[in-house]
């Protein structure tokens, strides 16, 4: 990862598709006078599938951007304007939009990344293993264009459902996606499902003290991962809650982590080969 921090210029309220007879909109942010193409990264906000918004996230692409990554917080419609999957509809529509304006945005098209947290972070993991499945794409915009993401990172994310009177380790209740989801849509939704050789390198941060989600969410996310052969990073932070890079200091902590990883597995995985000497320097 680079180690120079950039200025960060934000366009905000950039429309990036269409969603319920409505614009989507994003806030683009971008490391200031740094030729492109970029790496980049799609941000979503958490808040249950039923609040939050692109402005919760700012900080977090703002700390991308400052690393050098095209940061796109991007809107997605919630439950009470719009039932599932409207959400992974616009999800789909903001990653081909970013695919299908890469060169305007400045963004390398083989180098886009998906970070979520919490519901976002289901929505992330989801779109990372579904590219091009025609059962999430909608009529957002940009038909075509490709939905694939290079790498995914969530934060304390549901990763599949249990309905009613059901237990499932590491399962979030299928009725916080819809009250009345069915036991087949509830497993079409899964991130887990999609699970394959083919799906990204991840990376998972969870807290042991989460309450809202599990942290056996990210741990059954990782074995299945693992199963796979996927490249996975898992961070397990003991004693802290759901929302914890809000604490102090572990935002900046966390996403420099990310940038880290995104670099690692994405952008120059080159440098991280020793090949049997050590660095210089270290």
């Amino acid at each position: 990862m680079a180690t120079e921090v950039h200025d960060v210029e934000v366009q905000e309220g950039v429309v990036f598709g269409r969603g319920g007879g409505r614009d989507l909109r994003c806030d683009v942010y971008r490391p200031k006078g740094v030729a492109g193409p970029l790496p980049a990264a799609l941000v979503l906000y958490g808040g249950g599938w039923v609040r939050g918004s692109r402005e919760a996230v700012r900080e977090q692409s703002r700390i991308l951007a400052e690393r050098g990554f095209v940061a796109v917080a991007g809107e997605y419609r919630l439950s009470g304007e719009s039932r599932w999957p409207a959400h992974i509809q616009d999800v789909k529509a903001a990653l081909r939009w970013m695919h299908a304006n890469a060169a305007s945005l400045g963004i390398d098209a083989s180098k886009v990344a998906a970070v979520g947290f919490s519901a976002g972070a289901h929505l992330a993991l989801l779109a990372a293993g579904t590219p091009g499945d025609p059962r999430f794409a909608g009529e957002g915009g940009n038909p075509g264009a490709s939905e694939a993401v290079a790498a995914v990172v969530a934060f304390y994310p549901p990763v599949h459902f249990h309905m009613p009177g059901e237990k499932r380790s590491g399962a979030s209740p299928a009725t916080a996606l819809a009250a009345d989801l069915t036991a087949e849509e509830a497993e079409v939704a899964a991130p887990m499902s999609y699970v394959t050789p083919a799906y990204p390198p991840t990376m998972l941060l969870h807290g042991t003290a989460d309450k809202v989600v599990p942290v056996s969410a990210s741990l059954r996310m990782q074995e299945a991962l693992n199963a796979a052969r996927v490249p996975v990073d898992l961070r397990i932070y003991h004693g802290l809650p759901h929302g914890f890079p809000r604490l102090p200091g572990l935002m900046e902590v966390s996403m420099l982590d990310v940038a880290s990883f995104l670099d690692r597995v994405m952008v120059a995985p080159e440098r991280y080969v020793i090949d049997g000497t050590m660095p210089p320097g270290t």
